[in-house]
């Protein structure tokens, strides 16, 4: 395979412009955020034009000020430069704190470097290399049974389910005993009730929502944290335990903590990996999907790529011979970034973009708004795989791109989530062609992930 540039050089004439919620003409306020509906449970519907044409706003919403910014070189400053300024906002974390806890997510310091020196060797890359072939074979179990007799098929279930069982096997040995359907049932749930406290806990009203999207979480998390604690106690009395993520995690707790603290911590990260560990893969998988469907030209590109490297057979190679598939993805991740938006509290005063920061200001940065900046971006609402070639690439600013945060945080996991997508995407490509369901349109939901409202219903033919 030659370079990625040079071999899909000529571009299609008309470019697939995927579906996205138009942007208000002006800031709609606080009142339609609370009672629009339409607003209130999709955020991306809130956002006005000029968010996508300034590189600073600023947002007063009761008794907080919003700094929004695009401007590249201010968010290397909040990630990079001055991160010891920016912590994740208390709001954010306490309202994870009943999912995940004080996991590595979640945590702030001390309490986080220690727990990313614990976790970082199962992320490095000789590690993701060693799981490539549980990619493969895995990918080969989500072909073996997905249709493909012309029919629809919702292929964000699909991803979730692939990406599930990839968790299981790669981090607990494939021992969680989590039903897969259930399970995606229940992360959705909890996600989509996490992103609606949100609203209330801004307002100091968690306490009293009740509303059914509330108690289908509550009800989902308890489910979810019962049977995952089930799992890791008996993880943790076991005589004959495998020596995977898991118990090699609880036993580096429970060499400086007590035992009931050591098997809460690791609970904490279980739930983390399990649930943001596989939602935020299985929905750039269907993001991936949908524009492909949409670009038959790109899908053939991307198809004949994932042939010829299947072809030659070992998966510790594969990821070399799909440049071009690569570029799909991360022009994936600009259009649908699974992280839509990403928060930060300033510790202490600051300047970024010319304006004064105060402490206690919360910066905001969305890169479902960065990737689409009209300043930022050539006719960003458009897929081009082509924003991803070497030049191109090699022209834009490090901080204009950044689906999975920056920095010091930067996702652990990316590593391992972009070989998983990009083994599983180019065998699903190998076996399926896929195409748009008819009359069924798929719009993005901000919940704590970017997710198709309703999955993700495609044409699947087995080639």
């Amino acid at each position: 395979m030659t370079d990625a540039s040079s071999t899909f050089a000529h571009a299609p004439p008309v470019r697939f412009r995927p579906y996205a919620p138009e942007p208000l003409e002006r800031d709609p306020g606080l009142l339609p955020m609370l009672f629009n509906p339409r607003i209130s449970r999709n955020m991306l519907a809130a956002l006005p034009r000029e968010a996508f044409e300034r590189s600073y706003r600023r947002v007063r919403v009761l008794n907080l000020t919003y700094h929004g910014i695009n401007d590249p070189e201010a968010i290397k400053r909040v990630f990079l430069d001055n991160a010891q300024n920016y912590r994740r906002p208390s709001m954010i974390r306490k309202m994870l704190q009943p999912i995940i806890g004080d996991s590595l997510l979640n945590t702030e310091q001390d309490a986080w470097r220690s727990q990313r020196r614990l976790m970082a060797p199962t992320f490095a890359p000789h590690a993701v290399e060693a799981a490539m072939p549980l990619f493969a074979r895995l990918a080969e179990r989500s072909c073996d049974r997905t249709p493909g007799d012309g029919g629809v098929v919702d292929m964000a279930a699909e991803a979730t389910r692939a990406t599930l069982e990839v968790i299981d096997e790669a981090l607990f040995s494939g021992q969680t005993g989590m039903p897969f359907g259930e399970t995606s049932d229940h992360v959705r749930d909890l996600l989509a009730g996490t992103a609606e406290m949100r609203l209330s806990m801004l307002l100091g009203l968690q306490e009293l929502d009740m509303g059914g999207g509330q108690r289908r979480a509550r009800r989902a998390r308890r489910l979810l944290i019962e049977r995952m604690g089930q799992f890791i106690r008996n993880r943790a009395s076991a005589s004959d335990a495998p020596d995977d993520f898991i118990t090699r995690l609880y036993r580096a707790f429970a060499a400086e903590h007590p035992q009931e603290e050591a098997i809460q911590l690791t609970l904490d990260n279980a739930m983390t990996f399990f649930v943001a560990g596989h939602e935020t893969t299985a929905n750039g998988l269907a993001w991936a999907l949908y524009l492909l469907a949409g670009d038959p030209q790109a899908q053939g590109w991307a198809r004949d790529e994932a042939m010829a490297a299947w072809r030659e057979g070992d998966p510790a190679q594969v990821i070399e011979r799909l440049p071009y598939l690569k570029m799909v993805w991360e022009e994936t991740l600009r259009l649908y970034s699974p992280i839509h938006r990403i928060d930060r509290e300033a510790m202490a005063d600051d300047e970024l973009c010319g304006q004064t920061i105060r402490k206690g200001d919360m910066i905001t940065v969305w890169p479902w708004v960065l990737h689409r900046h009209r300043t930022l971006w050539d006719e960003p609402d458009l897929f081009n795989p082509e924003n991803f070639d070497p030049e191109a690439k090699a022209g834009r600013h490090r901080y204009q791109y950044i689906p999975f945060g920056a920095g010091p945080r930067i996702c652990i996991g990316m590593g391992f989530a972009q070989t998983e997508a990009l083994i599983i995407l180019s065998r699903w490509l190998a076996a399926f062609r896929f195409g748009p369901a008819p009359g069924r349109r798929v719009e993005p939901v901000a919940d704590v992930t970017l997710r198709p409202q309703g999955g993700m219903p495609l044409l699947v033919d087995r080639i």
